[in-house]
């Protein structure tokens, strides 16, 4: 099998996969939690992970729940300043082991009397050390076979999105979204086209 093939073959296992381990109780309350929450909404992470941070951020600003990604790295260089009570933050991470994250965790931790930050996280493994620090944890684990280029986690990429794609449209449901809403909050691209075409 070449690797073009062996690739679109694994990516489709690894959605399979990451659609049948998913603990549905958790990921309603992660829903629940990026509805309900009464602050600010967060995203962040580190390489590949923290790209798709920045675009979970980003579709949830296109469905009316604004959120903002920040750097992993950053929260130690000021940003953690800008946390406030209510606010959320939404950590993803392929490993669960990001040193930057986990000295975010630790830090939200020692905070929560003083200053409540509800932290969820998104991680390739429910016993990593950013998964038990969080107060929700979604786990998007890819088993190592399906990774098609070995240790680089591809596969494993692709079940991240695709767990925030179904948050993503749970949250979008129990907003009762119309298409008036989608095109307020997303008028252009595909979206906008094909609504302004139905009009």
């Amino acid at each position: 099998m070449c690797a073009l093939t062996r690739s679109l073959t694994h990516g489709v296992d690894a959605l399979r996969h990451a659609s049948e381990h998913l603990d549905l109780g958790v990921a309603d309350r992660a829903v629940q939690a990026l509805l309900a929450c009464s602050g600010r909404r967060y995203f962040t992470g580190i390489g590949k992970s923290g790209h798709a941070a920045a675009r979970m951020a980003s579709s949830l600003s296109s469905i009316g729940l604004a959120a903002h990604w920040v750097h992993g790295a950053e929260w130690s260089h000021g940003e953690l300043g800008a946390l406030g009570a209510g606010d959320l933050v939404f950590a993803v991470s392929h490993s669960g082991s990001t040193q930057e994250l986990l000295w975010l965790a630790d830090h939200l931790g020692a905070r929560t009397g003083v200053l409540p930050v509800s932290l969820l996280s998104l991680t390739g493994d429910a016993a990593s050390p950013l998964a038990r620090r969080s107060h929700l944890a979604l786990t998007s684990a890819v088993p190592p076979e399906l990774e098609a280029l070995g240790a680089l986690p591809t596969s494993s990429l692709l079940a991240q999105h695709h767990v925030f794609n179904a948050l993503l449209c749970e949250c979008a449901a129990r907003r009762e979204l119309t298409a008036a809403d989608v095109l307020r909050n997303h008028p252009g691209g595909a979206i906008g086209s094909s609504l302004r075409a139905a009009t």
